[in-house]
């Protein structure tokens, strides 16, 4: 082959030359193509914003006249509410006017406070435990006066007549004490009145196993020879072991041991993580006073100095304790916990540290449970009240929820808790719980005693129970279940933040006015989204089917809607799709409240002015969507899902 021909050196300078201009111009020709991208991307943008702005203004021209709308069909709503309660109020008042009670009237401040004062200075130096007892019994039911108001006062959200209720309630409740402390007092001072046993000790006790308010009391009429003691208060089915140590720690007392239990705690919720179930046992180690003596035909007494009629020993002793008594010995305390308590397999005991007001399990150690017999025992290391306790949030939070209809005027709701499977029917006389039927439930499912021929669903015979949503959902925490929670108690969940008041009315308030005739379900996007946002899923369902809200085949079928504190929209969410797809439905805009989303729809059926008019508010709907509402709005569906 012939060879080629070397370049010469100008001949590959002018190729680098022509190379070097040819990479010139693609360098020039790429830098206006950026410059004319970047001009027109800047366009767009500026169109975008420009179309957002007037977008954004729109909305708020839209949102402003629609608000006229919604304030008008709202208040057309509570205009119809009002009217609604005041006739159920007239007949509360008319059977409280019939029943001629003597009760104080806890609507007002002044009968209150009149009547702890009265109680007060009504009290003897010599009132017997039976009549405090009595008089315990009598401020219960004004507690129960204040609980009714406290529960309403939740259902309308009124946050300080809550804590006004919860104050006067706390105080009655301290009266009581105050009551038991006094007749404690009344019995040490004329002990020797009481009957002992060959070994000078006295056993009392007041009250039957079921009873609210029971006490029990052991005296050792003398200040030695005192050694381990178990005692049993069977009739209240209270049970004490007491250690040696007690007396050794009492040095130069005779002591009594009283046992005062209660279905209430005094605590009253100040502890923010945790809250007691099955009522408490006050143990309290007793100085009984010096003894009458006879002289010369004239009796004796020594009067205790006003404020120390009735003196408490600490146990353990840490002001007088020797080497030989460092170490205090354990008691064994046990009780009947009430039948309608719901209680782990492993409960936790604690005693209330009023120091801190926090319940604290320091010192209690080998608690057993006993399913049967209902009875907890454990061991202490000092006397104090004592309670079960369990987290507040503990059925939090919720892993799923939803509502449908199942009668004209009747919604079921289902709650996923975190440990149970909660089924409520949801009426215009309020809020039943249908399931689970747990034995500890049972009271709460149905009323007391047989009832009529037909339409029965409980054991023996008994009614449904149907209550306002507040008392009933206050009796579950009772028992146990507190599906009545805090937006604090978010602070112990991880990921959860409570939704914004506003959005969470919002929500409320135009869900009720649809769940006669839509399924409504939570969705699992809705934790993520910022807590001024709020979704949920909604589906129609006039024929009252059942629908697995929980099928990845139906999630198409259920229409996602954004709540906002002003304002709601159809979005494009879909359950299956992460993360949460919040772009507005196609051909929907937001509007000031989810009647006008239906109204407003941009592509309305052939039924859709019916439609309309079943979703209005009338004086015949309006109590039923209330009871909706009040539900949601108690047990914060949309904050902890």
């Amino acid at each position: 082959m012939p060879k080629t021909k070397k370049k010469s050196k100008k001949q590959l300078e002018d190729e680098l030359q022509k190379a070097a201009e040819e990479q010139k111009r693609h360098e020039e020709k790429e830098r206006l193509f950026k410059l004319e991208e970047d001009a027109l991307a800047a366009h767009r943008e500026r169109l975008e914003i420009e179309l957002e702005g007037k977008n954004r203004v729109l909305e708020a021209e839209r949102l402003e006249e629609e608000q006229e709308v919604v304030a008008r069909m709202k208040g057309e709503r509570k205009r119809c509410l009002d009217y609604e309660q005041s006739k159920l109020q007239e007949k509360i008042e008319w059977q409280k006017f019939v029943s001629c009670t003597s009760r104080p009237n806890v609507m007002y401040e002044s009968e209150i406070t009149t009547y702890v004062t009265m109680v007060r200075e009504e009290r003897s130096d010599r009132e017997s435990m039976e009549t405090a007892i009595e008089k315990c019994k009598a401020a219960e039911e004004v507690v129960n006066d204040l609980l009714e108001l406290y529960c309403k006062a939740c259902e309308e959200g009124d946050v300080i007549r809550q804590e006004w209720c919860m104050h006067y309630l706390g105080e009655i409740r301290d009266l009581e004490v105050e009551l038991i402390d006094a007749a404690t007092a009344h019995l040490l001072l004329y002990i020797e009145k009481q009957e002992p046993n060959t070994h000078l000790q006295v056993y009392l006790q007041w009250g039957n196993a079921n009873d609210e308010m029971k006490v029990g009391f052991w005296g050792h009429l003398q200040s030695k020879g005192f050694r381990a003691k178990s005692i049993e208060h069977s009739k209240i089915q209270i049970g004490l072991d007491l250690p040696k140590a007690i007396q050794l720690q009492s040095i130069g007392h005779c002591i009594g041991v009283r046992s005062l239990y209660t279905t209430f705690d005094s605590a009253q919720g100040k502890d923010p993580v945790q809250m007691s179930i099955g009522g408490m046992i006050r143990v309290d180690l007793l100085s009984i006073p010096p003894f009458s003596k006879k002289v010369k035909g004239w009796t004796i007494r020594a009067v205790p100095a006003p404020g120390k009629e009735l003196m408490k020993l600490p146990y353990p002793n840490t002001e007088h304790t020797t080497a030989s008594t460092a170490i205090a010995a354990p008691c064994k305390i046990d009780y009947k916990v009430p039948a309608h308590v719901l209680v782990s397999k492993v409960p936790v005991v604690s005693w209330w540290d009023a120091s801190v007001e926090r319940w604290s399990t320091e010192g209690i150690t080998e608690i057993t449970w006993e399913q049967e017999s209902r009875k907890i025992s454990f061991f202490t290391a000092r006397l104090a009240s004592f309670s079960i306790t369990q987290e507040r949030h503990i059925d939090l939070p919720y892993k799923h929820w939803n509502m449908r209809p199942c009668d004209d005027m009747v919604v079921e709701l289902t709650v996923q808790a975190a440990r149970y499977e909660l089924r409520f029917m949801i009426s215009e006389d309020g809020l039943r719980l249908k399931g689970p039927q747990l034995p500890e439930l049972l009271d709460v499912m149905f009323e007391p005693g047989s009832g009529e021929a037909g339409g029965l669903s409980g054991p023996s015979g008994r009614r449904p129970r149907v209550r306002s949503p507040a008392t009933l959902l206050n009796e579950l925490r009772e028992c146990g279940l507190n599906l009545m929670p805090k937006n604090s108690d978010a602070d112990q969940l991880e990921g959860y933040t409570p939704k914004h008041p506003e959005t969470q009315a919002r929500a409320y308030s135009d869900l009720s006015e649809i769940a006669a005739f839509y399924d409504i379900a939570s969705s699992v996007h809705n934790k993520d989204l910022p807590a001024e946002r709020a979704l949920v899923r909604i589906r129609e369902n006039e024929l009252h089917e059942t629908f697995n809200p929980l099928d990845a085949d139906g999630d198409a079928d259920y229409q996602a809607l954004m709540f906002f504190p002003d304002k709601c929209c159809y979005v494009q969410s879909l359950e299956g799709i992460s993360p949460c797809r919040e772009a507005m439905a196609p051909g929907h805009v937001t509007h000031a409240s989810l009647y006008l989303c239906f109204d407003k729809h941009p592509a309305p059926g052939p039924a859709h002015s019916e439609q309309l008019q079943r979703l209005e508010v009338t004086t015949s709907t309006v109590r039923f969507v209330e009871a909706v509402r009040q539900t949601m709005q108690l047990m914060h569906l949309l904050s902890f899902v």
